[in-house]
């Protein structure tokens, strides 16, 4: 191999190693970001890749999550549950067919479906002995059939059956005063204003009675539905209506619009048929509550305009359900998380407010660091030595320890409950920054200072014309790491803040994990919004990171 073929070999090998080394500091930011795409129904398995939407074009259907579908025992081996697999389900399908007799009538067409049988096959699984893999095709697909009962095919069936449905209606007034409106009362009747779907009441079979919306976007691509229900209060006293759904896990959109009184209410973003559970959506009408800094878990209705319903006693309802595409609902899965961080919690006032901390921060600590420090490195006085030792001891004293004494001169002083606590001491400069410059300006020849001194320069023009220009690589790795520390902050917040409106972005975050501690895809939504800055700033001052870090153990 000459000497040529060497270098690329060495190139294309460190350059490998980098590639896997990037990846292998990726992997935490991936999984973040993976599970922030999830819905709670899919956190367990853990999986890299969370489960997209078929793009459904007809309703209902049968489908298993991914995570429901059998899985190889530990102590099976791979020939034998290879060898299995298909007899097995062909031994449920023919059972099931069996049962076909004494199932409700409406399971009919969907009983040769595969993944009611490996449904069924995931059920058994978890009380099938290991050996039984062992035995035969024709045994094992005997026991797995024998074992299925009436019971266990409605639930499994319970499980895989995707159906959008309706439910009650309840409308509540701002006196705490509600109404509930049962499907099942023939009084108030759901109906089909537009669009190609058909409402079939199902209230026996399946364990949660509904109204079922059969649909299909085959032709057109979105449908309406609509109800007409007496008011029981004033209009001007309703305050919100929730509406209870069964999605289908399709991922289209569903818009309200609400007429009451000669005047049009339509929502202004969209819900989704997102679960295969029941879901109450709750649209509310414009009040003060949109305003207010507390957790919103409603969709607004704003007012679009006049109705022709102009019936004073009584409102009516349309929900238009939009088709999405595999691309649009895949979309709508990705990013609800993130949606839904945004509109529970005043997320742009937590950014705001830690956009304010970490420009004062970062402009202190430059200028308040870069100032002691020249006076350290460039200015003769007496006991520079003793204070410089002082300002560096004061790195060997765990913050844990000043924490109170501090708190308390800020709390005498009248800055508890304010932002003052959380910027102010970065004007008087870190210990740690302070010694990263003066080791920096160490490293500039005295000749420049002293040209300038004959030049007419004081100190403030040294520091400013001479000495500032030549540290931009330290200013700008300073810059860095107050960037993140005061973007990361949380204790700082904790201690000094009680009001919600002055929180950062981290003790904002925190307040949303208290009240959804269980949803990990919206916290997780939440974290990537909080770590995407200090990224895109990490890769954007890359170069004058590396190179503050490296020129500033140069020496003279």
């Amino acid at each position: 191999m000459n000497l040529q073929a060497r270098k690329i070999l060495g190139k294309l090998c460190l350059h490998s190693v980098l590639i896997a080394g990037s990846f292998l500091f990726a992997v935490p930011f991936i999984w973040l970001f993976s599970t922030s795409c999830k819905q709670p129904d899919e956190m367990y398995p853990p999986k890299w890749i969370p489960e997209l939407p078929s793009g459904v074009r007809q309703s209902p259907y049968i489908q298993l999550r991914a995570n429901e579908r059998p899985q190889k025992p530990t102590n099976v081996a791979l020939e034998d549950w290879n060898r299995n697999y298909e007899n097995i389900l062909s031994g449920i399908k023919a059972q099931v067919g069996e049962l076909r007799g004494s199932l409700p009538d409406f399971f009919a067409p969907y009983l040769e479906e595969r993944d009611l049988a490996e449904g069924i096959f995931n059920r058994l699984l978890k009380r099938a002995p290991d050996e039984i893999f062992q035995a035969s095709e024709q045994e094992a697909a005997t026991w797995f059939s024998k074992n299925v009962t009436q019971e266990m095919v409605s639930e499994v069936f319970e499980t895989v059956y995707r159906r959008m449905a309706v439910s009650d209606v309840v409308l509540h007034g701002w006196d705490v005063v509600s109404v509930e409106y049962p499907t099942a009362n023939q009084n108030f009747p759901w109906r089909v204003i537009s669009g190609d779907a058909e409402l079939v009441p199902r209230m026996t079979g399946l364990l949660r009675p509904n109204l079922e919306v059969h649909y299909s976007f085959k032709e057109k691509k979105n449908f309406a539905l609509q109800i007409v229900l007496p008011l029981h209060m004033p209009s001007e006293n309703l305050k919100k209506l929730v509406v209870s759904l069964q999605g289908d896990r399709s991922w289209h959109e569903i818009w309200a619009t609400v007429e009451l009184a000669g005047k049009k209410y339509e929502s202004v973003e969209a819900a989704y048929l997102q679960s295969d559970r029941a879901q109450d959506i709750t649209w509310q009408f414009p009040s003060e509550d949109d305003d207010r800094l507390k957790m919103k878990t409603w969709l607004s209705l704003q007012p679009t305009g006049l109705s022709d319903f102009t019936n004073p006693h009584a409102l009516r309802l349309t929900l238009t359900c939009r088709y999405g595409s595999r691309l649009i609902a895949g979309f709508n899965k990705i990013f609800f998380n993130y949606r839904d961080a945004v509109r529970r919690v005043p997320l742009l006032m937590y950014v705001k407010n830690s956009i304010f901390l970490v420009v004062l921060s970062v402009i202190g600590q430059i200028i308040g660091s870069s100032l002691v420090a020249f006076s350290f490195a460039r200015l003769r006085w007496p006991g520079r030595e003793f204070c410089f030792l002082l300002v560096l001891s004061t790195l060997m004293i765990p913050p844990q320890v000043t924490m109170i004494p501090v708190f308390l001169i800020y709390k005498n002083i009248g800055w508890y409950n304010t932002l003052l606590p959380l910027w102010v001491p970065s004007f008087f400069g870190g210990a740690f920054f302070i010694f990263l410059l003066r080791q920096f300006m160490r490293t500039i020849p005295a000749d420049l200072e002293d040209s300038a001194k004959i030049d007419g320069c004081g100190f403030f023009g040294i520091y400013a014309r001479i000495i500032l220009p030549l540290i931009k690589p330290a200013l700008a790795t300073i810059g860095i790491f107050t960037f993140m520390g005061t973007w990361n902050d949380f204790m700082g917040p904790l201690i000094y803040l009680s009001d919600q409106e002055l929180y950062p972005l981290s003790l904002g975050l925190f307040a949303l994990k208290v009240v959804q501690g269980g949803n990990y895809g919206l916290m997780m939504a939440a974290s990537v919004l909080m770590t995407l800055p200090i990224i895109i700033l990490f890769f954007a001052a890359q170069r004058q990171f590396i190179q503050g870090i490296t020129l500033t153990g140069m020496k003279t």
